[in-house]
């Protein structure tokens, strides 16, 4: 990645990539839409549905 983030920014990533994990919905994102959190927590909410279909796809 090379990009410097906060713990912040990390743990929002974090969140939303666990919140993939639980079942949530990509809707159900905490952070207002105008917050640098918004994007990085659908960043996760992403990269755990990818990992997620990749697997499937391995299967």
């Amino acid at each position: 990645m090379g990009v410097y983030q906060t713990k912040a920014q990390v743990h929002a990533f974090e969140r939303g990539f666990q919140a993939y994990g639980k079942g949530k919905s990509q809707s159900d994102n905490p952070y207002p839409r105008e917050a640098d959190y918004f994007t990085l927590w659908t960043q996760g909410f992403q990269e755990a549905q990818e990992q997620d279909s990749d697997t499937e796809h391995r299967a």
